[in-house]
């Protein structure tokens, strides 16, 4: 009881310093004293609030981070009770979402597998497909993409009317610049959805450059060689991170020890400590890491890399790569825990930046 009365005066004391003082550390401070006595809901609602006006504040980035992790992962425990007492499509369907938006893919597929083996469900082939796609999105691997592909047409056959693996098959397509395959794709839409003029305008771009396109094997090779989809370098060209990024950027490399701090997507570099033609220089070498190491991975099937050190007499490269960008440190020595995620709050924008700039979400069967 006593401990329990301490943990509500803090959050008291923390509201009223907030009130008095609306700062990202005041934030941060009611934050913690929510969850001190574990209300992760409100330690959520602080953070969101925190970052609508901070939004590149390490802190709060952290501490919400850390809230979704924990309700998700009581959330998996209590589905996984509620499935063994008694299994329901609902719980299957929920437990394969917690996954994909986690990006857990393998745990989803592998819940979706089970689940097909237990029902049979053509929704389960769905989540098993768009798990396995969502893996191809991350890592360029084409085996990954004829899986899913595979799937989705094992879906189809169940549920001819089911748009979403068409949607999935679609994105697929469209991503590895297969533009004959994207042309039926759509076309098998619009007998489900007749004059849906979004669809419409994508049947007529698909049918233009259908004619000069190369085969899927073709455009599957090309995007694993490359690690590139279509289109990427014009989509990442016409965005600007810069405002959520430079900041923590700035407060990486004015630290002691720290020689420099790197963003890279895409065509854009932003660089804080080296100049010149030496910050020019040292990003082109980030970005030509970031390459080598995506390529090497996929030909050794290794997956995604999740973190590249380089060491040696200049000291230490540390990177933090995302799906569609990579931020990296260069530090006196090895770097602590709080720069490495500080770096990967930084190539979550990049991550984030991309997914706001696709605009097409295949799970959803009301969007064209």
């Amino acid at each position: 009881m006593f401990g329990s009365l301490l943990k509500r005066g803090k959050v008291r004391a923390a509201v009223k310093n907030l009130s008095a003082d609306p700062s990202a550390k005041n934030y941060s401070a009611l934050a913690r004293a929510h969850a001190a006595s574990l209300q992760l809901s409100d330690v959520r609602k602080v953070c969101e609030e925190g970052l609508v006006a901070f939004p590149a504040d390490a802190a709060l980035l952290r501490l919400r981070d850390r809230a979704e992790t924990l309700q998700r992962e009581d959330r998996v425990r209590d589905l996984q009770r509620l499935l063994k007492a008694g299994p329901r499509t609902a719980y299957w369907k929920e437990l394969c979402e917690i996954h994909l938006r986690a990006k857990c893919v393998a745990r989803a597929e592998q819940v979706a597998a089970e689940w097909f083996r237990a029902t049979q469900a053509a929704d389960a082939l769905c989540y098993q497909a768009r798990a396995r796609a969502e893996r191809y999105f991350s890592d360029r691997r084409r085996d990954d993409a004829r899986r899913a592909l595979e799937l989705a047409d094992q879906c189809l056959a169940r549920a001819s009317g089911d748009a979403r693996p068409l949607r999935l098959q679609l994105s697929i397509y469209t991503r590895c610049g297969a533009w004959n395959e994207a042309r039926r794709a759509l076309a098998r839409l619009l007998e489900l959805y007749p004059g849906d003029p979004g669809l419409e305008a994508r049947f007529r771009t698909a049918a233009a450059l259908a004619g000069s396109t190369r085969s899927l094997d073709a455009a599957l090779r090309e995007v694993e060689r490359t690690g590139q989809f279509e289109g990427d370098d014009n989509q990442r060209e016409g965005e600007s991170p810069t405002a959520s990024v430079r900041p923590l950027l700035k407060q990486l490399a004015a630290e002691e020890r720290v020689q420099g701090a790197f963003f890279v997507r895409g065509s854009t570099a932003l660089v804080q400590g080296p100049k010149g033609a030496t910050a020019e220089r040292q990003a082109r070498g980030v970005r030509e890491l970031l390459s080598t190491s995506r390529a090497a991975a996929r030909r050794l099937g290794l997956g995604q890399a999740l973190e590249i050190n380089l060491e040696g007499d200049f000291g230490v490269l540390s990177i933090s790569p995302s799906s569609a960008g990579a931020a990296a440190l260069w530090t006196d020595e090895f770097p602590s825990s709080q720069h490495l995620e500080d770096l990967a709050v930084l190539a979550g924008f990049a991550d984030q930046a991309a997914a706001d700039a696709a605009g097409f979400n295949y799970g959803h069967e009301t969007q064209a």
